[in-house]
């Protein structure tokens, strides 16, 4: 893939900003015409650079308050057993995101909860019915004084 120049990164940037702002808008921001922009926008689709477009929703507002982050320490370090994880943590709805670590623990999730006792009964029917767990230790999120989705390009954000 070649390297990104300062419109695509722009382009990325306002995006991540609102994804639901208009072609006409874009090509304005950017200094292009509408043909150009829209071109641009799907050449970052094809290469995979956009993903896909989500709206972010208020975890509180949909009665999921409760946020933990859970460490999870596996029996044995194998590629089956890890892949038999991922799977399983891939059909969980509460588990937003799985990220295979280094260090101390094999795996860490951010997990979303209506309260305390709807993320007790998640380990104790759910998480620790996955074949291969050693160990869980979660962490509780009292506040997230930052939350960000936006990967930062640098100065050429600013251009």
């Amino acid at each position: 893939m070649p390297p990104l120049d300062a419109t695509d990164r722009k382009l990325l940037t306002l995006l991540q900003e609102d994804g639901s702002m208009t072609n006409t808008g874009l090509a304005k921001r950017v200094g292009l015409t509408p043909a150009p922009t829209l071109e641009r926008v799907r050449k970052l689709e094809r290469e995979g650079y956009i993903r896909k477009y989500v709206a972010l929703v208020d975890q509180a507002r949909v009665g999921k308050p409760v946020t933990a982050f859970v460490s999870v320490i596996m029996k044995s370090h194998g590629q089956r057993t890890s892949d038999a994880f991922r799977r399983a943590v891939a059909r969980l709805p509460e588990v937003l995101e799985c990220h295979h670590i280094a260090g101390d623990q094999d795996f860490l999730l951010k997990v979303v909860a209506a309260s305390p006792l709807d993320y007790e009964r998640f380990v104790l029917e759910r998480l620790t019915k996955i074949a291969g767990i050693e160990k869980v230790n979660t962490t509780f999120v009292l506040s997230s004084p930052k939350l960000e989705t936006r990967i930062p390009f640098g100065p050429a954000e600013t251009e």
